[in-house]
C-alpha cells in the first residue's frame, strides 16, 4: 500500500493504529485509516479520507459474536467471554471512501454509509505448489480448522460438537483454543479425548507440519461469524484445501466450496457429511479449481496490482477536480 503511494509520488507517513497522538501534516492529501482515527482527523483538511476495513462492521461483527455465545450458553448451559468485541467508532460516516478486503458480506456491513466503496481482495502470506499425489480418497474424510483467537467467533465451538457427533470424520484443529481458559475447559472432552479430533496447536503455514496436514486433509471448516476476508481460509485454499465456510466468513467459494448455511451444529454436520460424500476424483478437482481461484485473486502481486490501479484513479480523479 506504501509502494502504490509512493509510485504516484506522495510521500507516506505510517503509524499504529493505536497511536491515539498522532496528528497528521496539515497538506496531507490522504488519510487512511482501519478503525476510529478518522473520527479524530475529521475536521483535517485533507480532500481524501479513507476507512480500510479489515473486518466488518463493528455493530455487524458484535452482534454476530454475541449471538453465537449466546446459542452456545443455550446449548451447554455455561457462558464465554466475547474475544473479538470492537470497540464502537464512526469510521465509515467520517470517510469519503471505504476499501474493502472480503466480499459482499463485509462490504455490506457498511453499505448503510452510503459511501463508494472499493474491494481489493485479502493477499495471501503463503503460496503452494498443487498437491498432485494427494490419496483423495483418504483426505474426503479429514478436515482442518485453523484460526487465532475467538475460538466461539471464528466456530470452533460448532466444529467440534459437528465432529464429536460424526466420530468416522476426522478433525485437526490448528491453533491454540487452550489459550481461551473458559472455552478449553467448556470443550476438554473434544479438544483431548475424542479420536477422532486432533489438537495440532498453532501451526505456521510454513512448516514442515502443515505440508504434512495439507496433503493429507481434503477441506478447510470455517464457520465464522464475521470476517474481513477470511485470511486463514485463503491460506488452506492456497494449499489445496476444499473450503467448507459460511458466508460470514467473506470468503468467495466459488463452485467448488461448500456453503454452511447457518451457524448451527446440525448444519455443520449436514455440510461436513455432504463434503465427505464426494467422490475422490470430484474432490480433486473442486481442490483444483479452488487452489486456481486463490491464485487469480488472493497474491500478494495481485493485491499490489489492484491497490495500485485504485490509487492511481484517485489520484486522477482529483488532479482534474
Amino acid at each position: 500500500m506504501v509502494e502504490a503511494w509512493r509510485e504516484t509520488g506522495y510521500d507516506v507517513e505510517v503509524i499504529s493504529a493505536t497511536d491515539q497522538r498522532y496528528s497528521p501534516p496539515p497538506d496531507a492529501f490522504a488519510l487512511i485509516d482501519i478503525h476510529s482515527n478518522l473520527e479524530r482527523w475529521q475536521n483535517h483538511p485533507a480532500p481524501v479520507k479513507i476507512l480500510h476495513a479489515t473486518g466488518a462492521h463493528w455493530l455487524t461483527q458484535n452482534r454476530a459474536e454475541l449471538e453465537r455465545l449466546e446459542s452456545l450458553r443455550d446449548r451447554r448451559g455455561v457462558s464465554l467471554i466475547p474475544r473479538r468485541i470492537a470497540p464502537p467508532c464512526r469510521g465509515a460516516e467520517t470517510a469519503d471512501m471505504i476499501t474493502y478486503l472480503g466480499n459482499d458480506f463485509t462490504s455490506g456491513s457498511f453499505r448503510f454509509a452510503q459511501k463508494p466503496m472499493r474491494r481489493i481482495p485479502l493477499s495471501s502470506a503463503y503460496e503452494f505448489a498443487f498437491p498432485e499425489d494427494k490419496d483423495w480418497e483418504a483426505a474426503r474424510r479429514n478436515f482442518l480448522w485453523m484460526g487465532s483467537f475467538g475460538m466461539v467467533h471464528k466456530g470452533l465451538d460448532l466444529v467440534l460438537e459437528a465432529f464429536a457427533a460424526t466420530p468416522d470424520l476426522h478433525l485437526t484443529v490448528c491453533g491454540r483454543p487452550e489459550k481461551e481458559a473458559d472455552f478449553f475447559e467448556a470443550y476438554r472432552r473434544e479438544l483431548t479425548s475424542l479420536p477422532n479430533i486432533h489438537l495440532a496447536g498453532w501451526t505456521d503455514p510454513a512448516s514442515p507440519e502443515f505440508q504434512t496436514l495439507r496433503k493429507s486433509h481434503g477441506f478447510a471448516i470455517y464457520p465464522s461469524c464475521s470476517e474481513g476476508g477470511g485470511g486463514s481460509l485463503i491460506h488452506c485454499m492456497h494449499a489445496g484445501l476444499v473450503p467448507v465456510a459460511t458466508r460470514e466468513a467473506s470468503v468467495d467459494l466459488g463452485e467448488a466450496g461448500l456453503l454452511i448455511l447457518e451457524g448451527s451444529v446440525p448444519e455443520v454436520v449436514r455440510s461436513i457429511q455432504e463434503a465427505a460424500s464426494l467422490d475422490p476424483t470430484v474432490l480433486k478437482d473442486r481442490a483444483a479449481e479452488t487452489w486456481k481461484q486463490v491464485r487469480a485473486n488472493h497474491t500478494l502481486a495481485n493485491f499490489k496490482i489492484r491497490y495500485a490501479e485504485f490509487v492511481l484513479n484517485l489520484c486522477q480523479v482529483h488532479s482534474t477536480t
